[in-house]
């Protein structure tokens, strides 16, 4: 995305704030003109007077200036008295223009504030709206870290340069152009000389701005790669040290956090040579201008208070210039974290409502697979061909290995993907033709990894209905054999379970999961290895609100652990992507096939296990070999 364009997206999100940053932008310019403009007038007039008899602006054109400056005012300067009258008269002039710009200075402040705030608040909310709305192939190819990075950092730099930036940046402009216009009407010569110095500084200040623009592209990419890193490493804290890696991943960001070094000492590089460099071109006018200004007064074709004026502007023009050369670098810099944003806030997500999409009523739970094939981007297929019929109320289990294509199925049913090649039907209708508010409404999950969020027991089961009232509530969690253990808790429905329910256990975790589902009411059930990683007394109690959950419901059951899925309606035996087997565990136990191959395994698996853990459990008189434990472990 070209800089035009970015700058014009950042303007239209500025739009509905348009006339309070042109009112700042007015402020800061009628405060710039007071500085440039009215005060070095007021310094050459009446000092002149009377510092200076006669005409002290010099001679030639000038003089007739002066005449009409003087008629103007309507005062004579032939007297001491006079002249100090008048001096007088200058300073509250010069206090009220002082005053007056300070007052200007303030609205350009507030207005340029209030209206960075509004916009960095509106593009924030734009880009959250947007990432909560992308399809879930594009998270799983973001780290979390890089979009926070997004949305803070580079939204900050947005908010710099649509608040303050832009209007000092105007103002400055039209300081040096007012500026060098009322030069030109002093001086022509001196004029001229500051316009060939001009566009001199304005090729650097563009060529800089230019570079600077890919270098802060490079500096936010590294800041957001540090910022995941350490989102990741510290989300995953229990694993780094129970691994031994903190020596390694304390290497490991030290080396990311000098490449994120290197970035933002390059940016600053660039900056230490524009500064210097823009104000050292100004001074070397300013040197040259004096010169000049000197053989002018010498020739008696300016006078000195002029001079003092014409410098007086030729400073305040020079300063302006350098800093449209710092507000370029910052303008660049926001140019560029805007680039950033906006590549999120224009991603379209993969999977979204069609045109013609209606809303899906409240279904009867019928889900069905006609010939469906499904990739994950440009990789193999990982379902072929999948047809099935699944009735309302059916309890369907999906075993296979690992890579089968369970998880794929399940995904295809809540529409986090379309499928390739085919189609998958909810009582008969398209998915693809169906809203995903109605139809993801209608499907409750409940994973193995529950995810849980900071703030209370209440409001983490309330998330499975907004308007659920407490008694729902309890309701909800009694059904999820959850109320005991909530209650027993020091402020009970009110406790703080903490970032992703940490001070809660797996099994209390999972049946809160449960209650948020049960408050939920789906029509369609898909229950992911939901059980798997529980202790045998949360499995049972886990089981029990499970078996309450699927009463009435069209169930899919995601198991790597066959005990769980026997009392299945039917089972779906996956494999490369295939269903190659189906049936109820007696009939599919009955047949030689893939599933008993598992099943047998798996069961011969345990039983290796058991002697293992009874050795560890008896006393130290126990008589089996040292030798034996380990053996038994290294099997399983």
């Amino acid at each position: 995305m070209t800089g035009k364009r970015v700058f014009r997206r950042v303007l239209s999100v500025a739009k509905p704030y348009r006339w309070q940053a042109i009112a700042s932008i007015v402020a800061l310019v009628l405060a710039q003109l007071i500085e440039v403009a009215l005060v070095p007038l007021l310094v050459a007039g009446v000092l002149g007077a009377i510092i200076e008899s006669g005409n002290p602006l010099g001679a030639g054109m000038q003089a007739g200036l002066w005449e009409r400056l003087k008629a103007i005012v309507g005062v004579r300067l032939d007297s001491a008295g006079a002249r100090v009258h008048w001096l007088l008269v200058f300073a509250a002039f010069m206090m009220a223009a002082y005053v007056v710009r300070a007052f200007l200075l303030f609205v350009y402040l507030r207005l340029g504030q209030k209206v960075s705030q509004r916009v960095m608040h509106d593009l924030r909310g734009l880009l959250f709206a947007r990432l909560l709305r992308l399809s879930l192939s594009f998270h799983e190819g973001r780290r979390t870290g890089e979009l926070m990075s997004r949305t803070t950092a580079d939204v900050s730099l947005i908010q710099n340069l649509v608040g303050l930036q832009m209007a000092d940046a105007v103002a400055s402009v039209t300081g040096i152009a007012s500026g060098l216009g009322l030069m030109l009407l002093m001086s022509p010569v001196l004029t001229l000389f500051a316009l060939f110095v001009g566009p001199l500084t304005a090729f650097v200040i563009t060529r800089a701005g230019t570079r600077m623009r890919e270098i802060t592209r490079a500096v936010q990419e590294r800041q957001a790669e540090l910022s995941a890193r350490l989102q990741e490493r510290l989300s995953s804290i229990k694993e780094v040290q129970s691994f031994v890696r903190e020596d390694y991943e304390d290497r490991q960001f030290g080396d990311l956090n000098r490449r994120t070094l290197n970035a933002n000492l390059r940016s600053a590089r660039l900056g230490a040579l524009l500064y210097p460099g823009v104000e050292l071109l100004s001074m070397t006018a300013m040197v040259v201008g004096i010169v000049l200004a000197g053989w002018l007064v010498l020739q008696h074709r300016m006078g000195s208070p002029l001079l003092l004026s014409i410098f007086m502007i030729g400073q305040r023009v020079g300063s302006y210039a350098t800093h449209v050369g710092r507000m370029n670098v910052a303008i660049q810099q926001g140019l560029a974290a805007a680039a950033r944003v906006f590549e999120i806030v224009d991603s379209e997500p993969h999977v979204r409502d069609a045109p013609d999409a209606a809303p899906l009523p409240r279904v009867a739970g019928e889900v069905a697979f006609d010939r469906a094939c499904f990739a994950y981007g440009n990789g193999p297929q990982v379902l072929k061909d999948v047809s099935l019929t699944v009735r309302p109320g059916e309890v369907v289990a999906l075993v296979g290995p690992s890579g089968a294509g369970k998880t794929s199925m399940a995904n295809l049913i809540a529409r986090f993907y379309d499928p390739s090649e085919g189609k998958v039907l909810v009582d008969g209708r398209d998915l693809r033709h169906v809203t995903l508010a109605s139809l993801r409404s209608q499907i409750g999950l409940v994973p193995q990894d529950i995810t849980l969020f900071s703030g209370t027991i209440e409001d983490n089961i309330r998330y499975g209905g907004l308007e659920a009232t407490h008694e729902e509530i309890v309701a909800a969690a009694r059904a999820a054999n959850a109320d005991q253990f909530i209650e027993a808790l020091p402020d009970g429905y009110r406790t703080e379970i903490g970032e992703r329910g940490v001070r809660l256990s797996g099994g209390q975790r999972q049946r809160i999961s449960i209650a948020r589902t049960i408050l939920k009411d789906p029509r369609i059930l898909i229950l992911d290895e939901a059980t798997s990683s529980l202790d045998t007394e949360s499995e049972s109690l886990v089981q029990e609100a499970l078996d309450r959950l699927m009463t009435g419901r069209t169930t899919f059951i995601i198991a790597h652990r066959l005990s769980t899925v026997r009392r299945a309606d039917r089972i779906l035996v996956l494999s490369d992507g295939r269903i190659v087997q189906e049936g109820t565990h007696a009939e599919l136990m009955s047949t030689p096939g893939l599933y008993r191959r598992l099943y047998e395994r798996q069961f011969a698996d345990s039983d290796r296990e058991a002697p293992a853990q009874a050795n560890q459990a008896q006393p130290a008189g126990w008589s089996a070999s040292a030798a034996e434990a380990p053996s038994a472990a290294e099997e399983t």
